[in-house]
This record gives structure tokens, sequence and C-alpha cells, in this order.
């Protein structure tokens, strides 16, 4: 791991400057890339286009603010799980996004805290986008422990291939050639990589999309005031992986 970067301090040292600078709303929302509730719908939009139910399992890593927990509480059978390495960001959520029922907890060894075949969803948006690829693996394994036969695992990545996302990899020489700010670091990976990554976990690739392509069927159901009905962008590549057996 390099030593100039570490994703656990480098975050939290980030979250809580902005909660130092701005009003709380616009410091968390900064926090988590802008676009609060934009990001939200599409994050939800896709677990609805990949099979989530009323009363589905979601594990929910990476959950931050709560753009996405904020969606799920339309959901009274639902259980949820959040899981994120910084604690005001957690405290946010439970005030402002999630359920009481809605269990959110602080996790930063990379495991998730649940049983075998304890969920049906779960979900890295932004996750592995700042990960070491073996800590990204890690978590695919857990998933697999984790996930019903049948349960689904949904993430967010950065690659090459699509050109709006070099401005990050470019953001991240230009941090290395002055180091004068907060580092914070950003992974790209390869879909090629991740299909044989699934074929050694034994998931089967379900869908991958670039982050370019308008892959998120945002219906009328989860359509919202920031986002219309149609086919939008993710921004990020995202891909589907499903635990054999359902």
């Amino acid at each position: 791991m390099s030593t100039q970067l570490d994703y656990v301090q480098s975050y939290a040292e980030m979250v809580r400057a902005y909660l130092a600078a701005y009003p709380e709303d616009e410091a968390v929302a900064r926090a988590v890339g802008g676009a609060f509730e934009h990001f939200g719908i599409l994050e939800h939009s896709l677990l609805r286009q990949f099979g989530l139910k009323d009363d589905s399992r979601v594990v929910d890593v990476g959950c931050g603010a709560g753009r996405l927990t904020a969606q799920l509480t339309r959901y009274p059978g639902l259980r949820y799980l959040g899981l994120d390495v910084v604690p005001e960001l957690l405290d946010y959520n439970r005030r402002k996004a999630a359920r009481p029922d809605f269990r959110l907890e602080l996790c930063q060894d990379n495991r998730i805290p649940l049983g075998e075949n304890g969920a049906d969803f779960v979900t890295f948006f932004s996750v592995f986008t700042h990960l070491l690829h073996e800590e990204s693996y890690f978590y695919l394994e857990q998933c697999r422990r984790v996930l019903a036969p049948g349960g689904r695992v949904i993430f967010s990545f950065f690659e090459f291939a699509v050109d709006q996302q070099w401005s990050v990899f470019e953001g991240n020489v230009d941090w290395v050639r002055k180091r004068s700010y907060l580092g914070h670091i950003n992974v790209f990976i390869h879909a090629d990589d991740l299909r044989l990554w699934a074929r050694r976990l034994g998931f089967e690739v379900v869908a991958m999309e670039r982050g370019d392509a308008p892959a998120v069927v945002v219906t009328s159901a989860s359509a919202g005031g920031k986002v219309a009905p149609g086919q939008h962008a993710l921004g990020q590549s995202f891909c589907v992986l499903e635990k054999p057996g359902g």
C-alpha cells in the first residue's frame, strides 16, 4: 500500500474539513460527490432494475450520508445494513435519512458483519473506486459468503476506457506532482479483470456497463424531482454479479 495515501484517514479528514468550512448539509453533499438526491435515485433505480423487492435484505457498503438509504425507506418490509468508515457521515445518515429499524455501523476492516446467506443485495457505490484491488477482491469474497443463492452484488468502478473518467486520473497525477493538498486515492479497474475476478470467485456476470452509457432505467416509481423517468448514465461504470443457485 502506498505510504502517501490511506483511504480511511484521508476520507475522514476530507469530511471533517468540509464540515468545518460549510453548513452541514452542503458539507455532506460535497463529501459524497455532490448531487445527493440525483445519485440516490440512480442507485435505487439500479437495484429495482436488477430485482429489488419490497422485502429484500440490502447491505449498503459505503452508505455514507444516506443517498441510497433515504430512497429505500419507502419499503416497509425491507431490511437494511449500512456500513461506512466515517462516523460523522453515519451520524448524519441516522438523523437525516435512515429509518429507526435500519442498522448502521462503523466498519473499517473490509469485512461485512453478517452471517452466511443473510443478504439479497450488497452494494458498493463509489467504494471500489477508493480501495486497493486486493481490498475490493476481499470484499467480493465477503459478498460470496453473505449473499443468499441468487443474491446479487452491484458496484461502481472507474475504467480508463471511459473518456469522462480520465479527468479523475489526471487529478491523481496532479496530486502526486504537487502534494500540496489533501490526497484522496482513486483506483481504476479494467472490465476484463472484473470478469476474471467473477470466474475465480464463482459469480455470474449479470451486467457490465460503461459509466457513459444510458444503462440505468429510471421508472415513474423510482423517479424524483432531480431525475425524470427514462434511461440515464450513472457516471461511474457499474457491474452486477450473481451468486449461483437461486
